[in-house]
């Protein structure tokens, strides 16, 4: 055996923590299927009954004669001994009731449990019904008053677009025919300059232009947003594929801790970048308010959080009377209601805690656009930072004396927090935690991932890099090449090695949970990993990184990233409708990747609507109006 397949078989096939090293793959077979649903359509729309019905349910599994088990309850026990592997006593299942319950006098949970118990006790397992849903023709989800509204308000607002665009590209054709020269000349350019932030050609001009004032360190900061939203979606496409029903479970099972799986959970650190540059752009921008008015009054600073506010605020305001209203009608299926209709239901009832950007505080409660923690905590470190910045702006030791007291209070803070409840090195997404996405529900997936207080590093190293790039920006730090080398060396160990190592190490034979370890580690690793984002853009403003540096500032790319902002907002809704309409899969690298390319076109196309005819033109009108 060559390198290279020691190398796969480490990545992708590690098959440390399986707890059925001992049951061979016939024994493993003779389990029942944990995942069986009956053709959907085919039960509600060409079924001969009167009233068709179809349901879901999870059938637990218990031993007929618990004091004499068969071999394979004793299997199922084996194999649900770990928590990296389904619980084998739990089967899901969809099926017509309606057929299989036709001349049943009961209800049809009773029916159910009848027809799976007598189907299993030749196995000694008795089965009981639980959590049963059923649907019938009749959608549940009818068309109201509020889809009707929204129709309405989104149709009359593309007409304004559309017709105000078509105005001022005639308006324009007239200037340069000088058709009725001078003609009301202050008027209409006051009434044309006022209303050109709706131009969607001007718009999509200025997403595909790049000013030859723009900076190389913000070309470099767009292609960083770029990459980090394909690296998010890929770990949302891949939460999907396994929060809902799989065919070859088995391969779930021994991949749940290989290097790959956990690579690609722990990457979902990654969305710290977006926190650092947003930081690292609000202290950019005070900076040179700095310099420019030598003090900056509070007005700034009130002006700044309400078009911060008025820009997240308008992409989730489309979004959530879309996932309120029409989306949940675009089709139907055994997972389409607890996906698409949980989602419904929640925009119906929580869409207040999106718009008042603190839905990060309560997601137990059920959240609306549960992707959207991210721009809560975001607006909420704007918030901050900004107060920062300003209460600290005539001395800057009070602002490293701020940064440096929020720093200790996150790692003292996760210190205790994660000590105290136990928690795991890192967040380990198995099976079950996966499966109908339980984790979110976790504390230890709430506490390590949306906080607020776990991702303060976010915006103390945000705000810090952004004082020295405005600061020292004439300044050059790494002037000798051994500076550079070390500048290579803790951007790489930082940035790439934080992640790979609770990867790594939590998939080999070493590995036990510590907890005085694992919480030293989870109090600082996301600080260890921002601070070396951090450098990595300061360095990049220093005309480092030679050759990714170039690549990374090349054109097309500051188009990309300006879209970036809309395609996140957008890639969940895809994401949700595929595991909607999902049946029973494979699991697989290849479909992973296919997935993911399909999201990132989607979500990159419809920015470009989403963000020529609504967040463009909101971002217009603040800066005139505000």
């Amino acid at each position: 055996m060559n390198s290279k397949h020691v190398l796969f078989l480490l990545i992708f096939v590690n098959r440390k923590w399986s707890c059925f090293s001992e049951i061979t793959g016939k024994d493993y077979d003779l389990m029942p299927d944990i995942f069986q649903f009956e053709d959907y359509d085919k039960c509600l729309y060409h079924s001969i009954e009167a009233d068709p019905t179809y349901c879901t349910f999870t059938l637990q599994l218990r031993p007929e004669k618990p004091e004499n088990s068969t071999k394979i309850w004793k299997i199922i026990q084996e194999v649900c001994s770990s928590d990296r592997n389904y619980r084998h006593d739990l089967l899901r299942y969809g099926t017509c009731a309606s057929t299989h319950c036709s001349n049943f006098n009961g209800t049809l949970s009773e029916c159910l449990s009848q027809s799976y118990t007598t189907q299993y006790q030749n196995l000694g397992l008795l089965g009981e019904i639980s959590a049963i849903q059923c649907e019938t023709k009749n959608f549940k989800h009818e068309i109201g008053t509020l889809d009707v509204v929204i129709l309405a308000l989104l149709g009359i607002y593309v007409l304004f677009v559309v017709t105000t665009t078509i105005w001022l590209e005639f308006a324009k054709y007239q200037a340069r025919t000088k058709v009725d020269p001078g003609q009301h000349e202050n008027k209409t350019s006051s009434i044309q300059n006022f209303f050109s932030v709706f131009s969607v050609v001007d718009n999509v001009r200025s997403l595909i232009t790049v000013s030859h004032k723009t900076k190389n360190y913000m070309m470099f900061l767009q292609t960083m947003r770029f990459a980090t939203s394909i690296v998010v979606i890929l770990v949302h496409v891949a939460g999907s594929g396994r929060g809902t029903p799989v065919l070859n479970p088995l391969r779930v099972e021994q991949t749940t801790n290989t290097l790959f799986n956990m690579i690609l959970a722990q990457v979902g650190m990654i969305v710290q970048v977006f926190f650092v540059m947003s930081s690292w752009l609000v202290a950019v921008s005070f900076f040179k308010k700095m310099e420019h008015d030598r003090k900056v009054g509070l007005d700034y600073v009130v002006r700044s959080i309400l078009r911060r506010y008025l820009r997240f605020a308008t992409g989730e305001i489309v979004l959530i009377g879309l996932h309120a209203t029409w989306l949940v009608h675009l089709s139907r299926g055994p997972f389409w209601e607890p996906v698409m209709g949980t989602e419904y239901k929640m925009c119906r009832a929580r869409w207040w805690t999106n718009l008042l950007f603190f839905n990060n505080f309560v997601i137990d409660d059920g959240v609306c656009l549960i992707h959207t923690w991210y721009l809560s905590v975001d607006f909420q470190f704007t918030v901050l930072g900004l107060l920062i910045l300003w209460l600290t702006q005539k001395k800057p030791k009070h602002l490293f004396l701020a940064l440096s007291f929020v720093a200790a209070f996150q790692v003292i803070f996760m210190f205790v927090y994660l000590a105290w409840n136990n928690f795991e090195l890192a967040v380990i997404f198995t099976p079950e935690l996966s499966y109908g996405f339980k984790f979110l529900a976790s504390k230890e997936w709430q506490a390590t991932w949306t906080s607020t207080y776990s991702n303060l590093a976010g915006l103390v190293f945000g705000l810090l890099f952004g004082y020295l790039q405005v600061k020292h920006q004439s300044e050059r730090f790494f002037t000798k090449r051994k500076h550079t080398i070390l500048w290579w060396i803790l951007t790489t160990l930082l940035v790439i090695g934080i992640p790979l190592f609770s990867s790594f190490y939590m998939t080999t034979d070493y590995y036990s949970n510590s907890r005085w370890f694992a919480a030293a580690y989870g109090s600082v690793d996301k600080g260890l990993f921002v601070f070396g984002v951090g450098l990595l853009i300061f360095g990049m403003g220093q005309e480092l990184g030679g050759v990714v540096r170039k690549a990374f500032e090349w054109v097309s790319m500051h188009t990309m990233g300006r879209l970036s902002f809309g395609a996140y907002l957008i890639h969940f809704t895809f994401v949700q409708i595929d595991t909607g309409l999902r049946r029973p899969h494979f699991v697989s690298e290849y479909s992973l990747v296919c997935e993911t390319i399909v999201n990132v076109v989607l979500s990159y196309l419809s920015s470009v609507i989403l963000t020529a005819f609504v967040l463009i033109p909101m971002d217009g009108l603040t800066k005139k109006l505000i």
